[in-house]
This record gives structure tokens, C-alpha cells and sequence, in this order.
């Protein structure tokens, strides 16, 4: 068993989740995508019984990721997510603090204007020599029309990593 145990939830069903509400969104001509992820994780997260920051009800500030799931009873971090819906270099910029995250499950939402820059997310990963065994990195990639794509990566051991393939999630 790795160090994080159980995952705060079923990736799949997350990146379902997401992609539905962004996608309705889009249907109603609505502009604020970032702003209905944060939503739809902030939501899931409470309905998972976590601490959810930032929270605008108890007008919570932001902490160095734009969503958080914390277990009320230990504290840890479950859940770090980070929605960058601009340029590759700006994605990029915010996928580097969720290498930083200890965390069972580190999601990076984007958009992909031209075409997917996944090899730069496994660049990353592999460059970085502080990883924990068991750690997932879950990509939910936008596109234009229907070719929305997510992939996970679960890190197999402490340290540096020699190779790094993200597994596409297939129906979602």
C-alpha cells in the first residue's frame, strides 16, 4: 500500500463531472469556465464531507492552488487542482506547483488550442526527483469539439522518475 492510501475519488467520475458542466456551459454561451470548474470541485468536494478551499461562503482566500480538498480529521491534503485555461506556457507555469502538492490526486485542467502538449506534462514529471509512490496525476484536456480527452499517471515509486506514460481514460 502507498503512503496516501484510499483516493478522495473515482477520477473518472470527477473528469465526467467536469467535462459535463464545462460542456453545458459552453452549450449557454457562458464565458467562465475556470470559474465552473472551481465550482464543480468545490461541490464535490463538500459532498465528499472534505474542507474545501477556497470556500466564497466562508469567504476563504486562495491558497497556492485554485482548488483543495483537506481531510477534516488529519489535515492532509487529498485533492490539488489547478484550472489554466490559457496559453501553453501559463498551463505549464501552474502544472509546476502540483509537482510541489503532496497529494493523492493532483488534477490539471486546460485547453488545448492547436494540438496537446502532453509530452511536456511527462518532461516535468520525470525532471522532478520529489515524488511519493502512489501519487496521481489526472489531465482533463478541453478541446475544440468533442475530442475533450483525460489521462492518468500514477507514480510508481519515491524519487525521480526514469519513464513516465499517461494511460488515456477511455469514456471520458
Amino acid at each position: 500500500m502507498d503512503i496516501f492510501g484510499q483516493l478522495p475519488g473515482d477520477p473518472g467520475k470527477i473528469v465526467d463531472e467536469i467535462k459535463r458542466e464545462v460542456r453545458r456551459l459552453v452549450k449557454d454561451g457562458r464565458p467562465d469556465w475556470n470559474g465552473k470548474i472551481k465550482e464543480v470541485l468545490r461541490n464535490l468536494g463538500k459532498r465528499n464531507d472534505y474542507l474545501v478551499y477556497p470556500d466564497p461562503e466562508r469567504k476563504d482566500r486562495a491558497w497556492l492552488l485554485d482548488v483543495i480538498w483537506l481531510d477534516k480529521n488529519t489535515g492532509a491534503i487529498r485533492l490539488a487542482a489547478e484550472s489554466e485555461l490559457g496559453t501553453k506556457e501559463e498551463v505549464l507555469d501552474d502544472f509546476q506547483k502540483l509537482l510541489c502538492i503532496k497529494a493523492p490526486l493532483k488534477i490539471m485542467i486546460y485547453y488545448v488550442y492547436k494540438k496537446s502538449f502532453m509530452e511536456k506534462f511527462a518532461g516535468y514529471i520525470k525532471d522532478f526527483d520529489q515524488h511519493v509512490k502512489g501519487e496521481r496525476y489526472l489531465l482533463i484536456e478541453f478541446a475544440r469539439g468533442p475530442a475533450d480527452c483525460a489521462y492518468l499517471y500514477q507514480v510508481p515509486n519515491h524519487g525521480r522518475l526514469a519513464k513516465v506514460e499517461f494511460r488515456l481514460l477511455q469514456g471520458h
